[in-house]
């Protein structure tokens, strides 16, 4: 008897291998048998004929960890997602020390999550909690170094003193011992920016006792991206961990021509024996917060000193001179898509609205900002087409999403938010797969299972074979694409037609269900479980 069957289906097993025609046979979270036509009684089958059956999709970069405590990532689920690596980008829900608790919250939700904040401290009560509360989804956890830089120093532009270096280290080991895999940065968002790279190495250095990650949003994508990419090679080269480049591009068409460069980098890591690769999302469009558009040194203090920054007419005239010597972009290419105190701005161009008002962009930023405050998501269009393509075909580049987790009922349907958080996988498979060839279908399976699940170390998971965990995704490839846009995002994919995660469905004949069967899993090395 067993509690699923899957029959006649296309397998593609993760590994890269050519697609097989074949029944999969599962009993509680375990594929346990795989044959031509396997016989016998189950709960539940599947027809899965004209379908492709895949493992589970591993979203190698998840915002999740600042959606998940609030409810399901529904909006991950629905694409084939059973497991996420959450805790990018260098910040984290967690871990909160007790003398910069509040300042670390109140930075946070500026992001406008609004989280049972006062039900976690440390990594591990964090972790806890998302448990207790339920998954859909398998989650891989990082903690940030931005968020430990400011739990030990605050939000300090200053260089770290061997006793907070000492600290903050002693921080990581914690939530290394926690289960966390690795450590991320976000080496454009203060207060993590403002850490030398020689700081970095030595705060990274804990994660290699626990054959850890170093997960980074380098130092710059736009005409400081091979320093960047070399910087995060060099951290991995002299503390041991394994590099991974999070959302690999190269911003802004100034700079575009530089990214084989950065690639060949990457290249000639591998070639020494390092472990470093990259994920991507399959869109031309990045997003970010707009206070991320401010100079760096404007950051300092946090929330506070910022909203000071913004109200004083000598400090806005440098911060203008700044951002227009520094930044590569164009305002025209810079579109709001979630402001909560003037919706009427979502979906509008930075230019525009500027030019409506008869400021100068900058001036109308600040002015936002203010009003808002802080609280402003933008959608920026600078990412190549060709780059991308180019990016999302290296055989070190894995598939993230780079996005929170929504749910699909309407209760989180604030703004415009990028339609990543709804479509990333299943765009890569119709559009780049299907519709123009950029790479193969059992190619991108792998990058999006077999290929993460390596880098990962998660032996059980990310292929399909007798003994391995029952995380599978049932998909139509003539059907499969994604109706999320810039405009209307909040669209479910179509073509997929199940996800089951550890052997239970979470969504079955294309229809969320309520079940919760994600687990926490934690670093092979950590003590405690």
């Amino acid at each position: 008897m067993y509690d699923i069957l899957i029959k006649n289906g296309e397998i593609i097993d993760g590994t890269g291998r050519p697609r097989v025609r074949m029944d999969l046979a599962l009993r509680k979270d375990t594929i346990v048998e795989m044959g031509t036509a396997i016989q016998g009684h189950a709960t539940a089958t599947i027809d899965a004929a004209g379908s492709i059956v895949s493992p589970g999709f591993i979203d190698m970069h998840s915002h999740a960890d600042f959606s998940l405590p609030a409810g399901p990532a529904d909006s991950l689920t629905c694409q084939g997602v059973t497991t996420a690596v959450i805790g990018q980008c260098g910040e984290t829900p967690a871990p909160l020390l007790s003398d910069t608790r509040s300042a670390v919250i109140g930075n946070y939700q500026t992001q406008g999550g609004a989280l049972p904040w006062d039900r976690w401290s440390d990594f591990g009560s964090y972790l806890n909690y998302l448990k207790e509360s339920g998954l859909t989804m398998n989650i891989v956890s990082l903690a940030g170094q931005g968020t430990i830089r400011a739990g030990v120093m605050g939000y300090s532009a200053k260089a770290a003193t061997p006793d907070q270096i000492t600290a903050m280290q002693a921080q990581v080991e914690k939530v290394m011992e926690s289960g966390a895999f690795g450590i991320s940065t976000g080496l454009i968002y203060p207060p993590g920016s403002y850490a030398t790279t020689e700081e970095l190495i030595e705060v990274v250095r804990p994660v290699t006792a626990y054959n850890g990650y170093y997960f980074s949003h380098i130092r710059g994508e736009d005409h400081a991206l091979l320093d960047a990419v070399a910087e995060a090679i060099r951290i991995g080269r002299e503390t041991g961990a394994r590099v991974q480049i999070s959302h690999h591009k190269v911003c802004w068409p100034r700079n575009w021509d530089i990214q084989e460069k950065a690639l060949a980098l990457i290249d000639d890591a591998i070639a020494e024996g390092m472990d470093v690769s990259a994920d991507v999302y399959p869109y031309v469009a990045a997003s970010t917060g707009l206070s991320n558009n401010l100079p760096d040194w404007a950051h300092e203090g946090g929330k506070p000193a910022i909203l000071e920054r913004l109200s004083d007419p000598d400090t806005r005239r440098q911060m203008i001179s700044d951002m227009r010597n520094d930044w590569d972009g164009s305002w025209e290419k810079v579109m709001i898509s979630r402001c909560p105190t003037q919706p009427e701005f979502e979906g509008r161009f930075i230019s525009e609205l500027a030019l409506s008002t008869g400021q100068e962009p900058e001036v109308f930023v600040f002015d936002a900002l203010l009003s808002a405050d802080l609280n402003i998501s933008v959608v920026l269009f600078l990412i190549s087409e060709n780059n991308l393509q180019q990016v999302m075909s290296h055989p070190a580049v894995m598939i993230g999403s780079d996005s929170y987790g929504f749910t699909m009922d309407g209760r989180e349907q604030m703004g415009l938010p990028h339609p990543r958080s709804f479509g990333t996988f299943p765009r890569v498979l119709g559009r780049y797969v299907r519709d123009l060839g950029v790479i193969p279908l059992e190619t991108a399976v792998h990058k999006m299972t077999g290929l993460a699940a390596q880098k990962m170390g998660l032996t059980d998971r990310g292929r399909i074979a007798s003994g391995l965990k029952a995380d599978l995704v049932v998909f139509d490839p003539a059907l499969i694409s994604d109706p999320a846009t810039f405009e209307n995002p909040f669209q479910p994919p179509t073509g997929v037609r199940h996800v089951i995660c550890n052997g239970e469905f979470v969504v079955h004949d294309g229809y969320l269900q309520q079940h919760l069967p994600g687990r926490i899993i934690k670093n092979s090395t950590a003590s405690r479980y």
